[in-house]
């Protein structure tokens, strides 16, 4: 099969490299999911794309994270392929008409960003713009002090991103259905706190499957994220109800033929839906072989190229967890990852580089580098994480512990 690569990443070619019964093809781009990409043009890249695809015999797309889903879906939709329609990847992108998409969303209220005096209706709330993961410029408000402040952060750093999105919406997304699309804006939403998971699957011909439920542990009182575990520690009355919901919310936004990624709080009886997101996710490709059995990566080629993924239910007995080396210092990376014992790690990702200045955008801190770990217990694996951490941050005190 000819399969064409949305916006591969370095994961992408390591995964893909050497896979039997494909040959890929890849326009590379100078995108960075983490930072701004100023020299990053979606709507040239997606035009120089069509033409690929145009003068190559191209059988089916994959994409792998955000931004790629929307390429994915504009070239799907144009020529044929599997794969899901552009509103519904807009609904999973758009965090605003995306909660209003759900089958139970909670208040969530848009701000204009030129708005000079601008109103919340209640706090505690949660702010973020609408476009954006990862946690940047997302801020905890309990005062309308905590929104001026958060909103002078958002309003400095906002025109750095922004110009990524707004043109492929002003082409694909009707906006006469959807006009806060191209309006600078940030959502505001009800303070929903509590334990966190993650639920991973796939729509083909419109029927959901579950790949699997993964949990988002943080810092004992904050929503700082120490790991992503698998498999999931929630009882079994709440992992029913996340299924539930999760496979509700993805017939909501009416994505089909493509992999789903949706957030969950969890509390003692039920759930609440915390947002959509409509890919697969890749970053957790070694957590699920390991755990799994499986590869994210087959499951989405074979969805991809109009086929059902096939998982094996009778996977590994292996514990695995993705952990976090943060930090809320701004400083040069240099000084606050030991980079020289990072890199001899294995299943360590670096994010901050030699020679990069690290600035604080959000409440989460800054993630300087992620660490698989597996073993028999998350106790165990845990206490391993934490001796990495011990040994690799420079300046502990401003890490999260």
């Amino acid at each position: 099969m000819e399969v064409f690569i949305t916006c591969p990443s370095q994961r992408d070619r390591k995964a893909l490299a050497g896979m039997p019964g494909y040959h890929f093809h890849m326009l590379d781009t100078p995108l960075n999911a983490r930072t701004p990409s100023p020299d990053f043009h979606l709507l040239a890249y997606i035009d120089e794309c069509r033409e690929y695809i145009r003068t190559h015999p191209i059988d089916a797309v994959f994409y792998s994270y955000d931004v790629a889903d929307l390429v994915a879906a504009a070239l799907c939709e144009e020529f044929g392929f599997p794969g899901p329609s552009v509103e519904s990847m807009f609904l999973c992108t758009h965090k605003y008409y995306g909660r209003r998409a759900e089958p139970h969303p909670i208040l969530c209220e848009a701000i204009d960003l030129h708005d000079p005096n601008p109103q919340v209706s209640r706090y505690p709330c949660f702010l973020k713009p609408p476009w954006l993961n990862l946690g940047i410029l997302g801020f905890a408000l309990e005062t309308p002090r905590d929104l001026s402040q958060a909103l002078e952060v958002v309003r400095r750093e906002y025109p750095a991103w922004s110009p990524l999105y707004m043109p492929f919406f002003r082409r694909y997304i009707d906006l006469y259905k959807y006009p806060l699309a191209v309006q600078d804006m940030v959502l505001v939403e009800a303070f929903v706190d509590g334990p966190q998971a993650i639920v991973d699957g796939w729509v083909y011909q419109n029927e959901p499957h579950i790949w699997a439920i993964i949990d988002t542990n943080t810092y004992p009182g904050t929503r700082v994220i120490d790991n992503f575990s698998l498999p999931s520690r929630h009882p079994a009355h709440i992992q029913d109800q996340l299924v539930e919901q999760a496979c509700q919310a993805i017939r909501n936004v009416g994505l089909d033929n493509g992999f789903f990624n949706i957030e969950f709080w969890c509390h003692e009886k039920s759930v609440t839906l915390t947002e959509v997101n409509g890919r697969a996710a890749t970053c957790f490709y070694d957590l699920y072989r390991n755990c799994l059995g499986a590869c994210i990566y087959e499951a989405g080629l074979a969805l991809a190229c109009g086929q059902s993924p096939q998982l094996d239910s009778t996977g590994p007995n292996v514990v695995g967890g993705q952990f976090n080396l943060i930090t809320f210092a701004e400083d040069a990376a240099d000084n606050l990852l030991d980079h020289e014992q990072a890199r001899v790690i294995p299943n360590m990702t670096i994010y901050c580089e030699e020679g990069s200045q690290v600035k604080q955008i959000s409440e989460f801190g800054i993630v300087l580098a992620q660490v698989d770990l597996f073993g028999q217990s998350y106790e165990e694996i845990h206490d391993q994480a934490e001796e990495l951490r011990c040994r690799l941050l420079k300046q502990p005190d401003s890490s999260p512990w």
